[in-house]
């Protein structure tokens, strides 16, 4: 028996150190640099691709096994059309699709120029048409087991233009990161309607920071009106959202919301007529908002929520002021001033921080 038992540990620890292998060898890398990358190049990092547009045709080409990181440097990224990602590759939880930048926020080296820039360029007018409204995208994930991180959007600069920077749109997706991504929108010169919009599951927007955008974070239903599970907003800054911080529809009453600042919005909670869950906040500074929350549809709101509607709250202020860095230069532009209200929730682009004493570096 003793033999046995012996013999059965040694099978499961040559299959588990073979599956590494397997694993380890299915895994890539895809190198991306605006400056000095070609898309004539094998995407290496000695021979990086020069856009994501490239890096996304390669992974979507793939059917092999095993995780894919498009590793993106510094620089302006135009984006004359949507990036779309659709492989054929059967991602999983672990082994995943991830589109990060080279240096993240949690880097002693990381500071906000260094972040990725993605504008969006696309016209999708027609001549003759060029009054039109339009709409655009950025990134669209059409699978599932997804990451985005580290990424600035900057919006697209047509006007009467409705864009998108992070879109998930689908029957049966599930697992989309959205994490230490920073989206500045500009109302009169680079738009962005709808920073990330996802249906489905677990759609979680985790250590971002919004500002000036219409819509930030929209956890969708679809057209088949089911609304995702295990979805979450944590560690987030909203400043400025002229439609809202949130908005849900149908979103299962497991939300997760949490250590989240939204301020200086035209409301900081919109959700679908009709949708009635008695949703939990906890942890958060909501304040300085012309409406608490309210109802919407595709083109913006329709006014505040009644008696109908309750929340459950945990630690929730709800006055007060909210002070950002303005300098641009700071490796903390656009976090909350130390010291000040806020600044003990972590939110913001940072994940290894107790407090600011991680961020103390200029």
């Amino acid at each position: 028996m003793a033999g046995t038992t012996f013999l059965s540990r040694r099978l499961v620890l040559i299959s588990a150190a073979v599956a590494a292998l397997i694993t380890s060898a299915s895994a890539e890398t895809i190198y991306v640099s605006s400056t000095d990358g070609s898309d004539t190049n094998p995407g290496t990092k000695g021979q990086p691709l020069k856009t994501i547009g490239k890096a996304a045709a390669l992974v979507n080409r793939s059917a092999e096994p095993g995780p894919t990181t498009i590793e993106i440097a510094p620089g302006i990224y135009d984006l004359a059309e949507c990036v779309e990602f659709s492989p054929r590759r059967p991602y999983t939880e672990r082994n995943r699709l991830t589109v990060k930048a080279s240096i993240l926020p949690d880097d002693p080296s990381w500071k906000p120029a260094l972040m990725p820039v993605i504008l969006s360029v696309e016209d999708p007018r027609k001549q003759g048409q060029l009054d039109r409204p339009t709409e655009t995208y950025s990134i669209k994930v059409k699978i599932s087991h997804v990451t985005i991180q580290g990424l600035k959007f900057l919006g697209n600069p047509l006007p009467r233009n409705w864009h998108c920077c992070v879109e998930r749109i689908g029957k049966d997706l599930d697992d989309l990161l959205v994490t230490q991504c920073m989206f500045l929108g500009d109302n009169d010169a680079l738009n962005i309607y709808c920073a990330t919009l996802a249906t489905g599951d677990r759609f979680v927007l985790d250590h971002s920071i919004f500002r000036d955008c219409h819509a930030c974070t929209v956890f969708w239903d679809g057209a088949e009106g089911i609304g995702g599970k295990r979805c979450a907003m944590r560690h987030c800054i909203v400043d400025g959202a002229h439609i809202s911080g949130v908005w849900t529809c149908q979103t299962d009453k497991d939300f997760e919301f949490r250590h989240n600042i939204v301020s200086g919005s035209e409301y900081s909670w919109l959700r679908k007529r009709g949708d009635m869950q008695r949703y939990h906040l906890s942890d958060s500074v909501i304040v300085d908002n012309k409406h608490y929350s309210g109802y919407g549809v595709v083109s913006g709101p329709t006014g505040q929520t009644g008696s109908e509607v309750t929340y459950d709250e945990t630690n929730v202020v709800k006055s007060g002021t909210i002070l950002l860095e303005e300098d641009k230069r700071s490796r903390d532009y656009l976090h909350v001033v130390p010291g000040t209200l806020g600044s003990d929730l972590g939110a913001g682009l940072f994940k290894n921080t107790n407090g600011t004493t991680s961020r103390k570096a200029r």
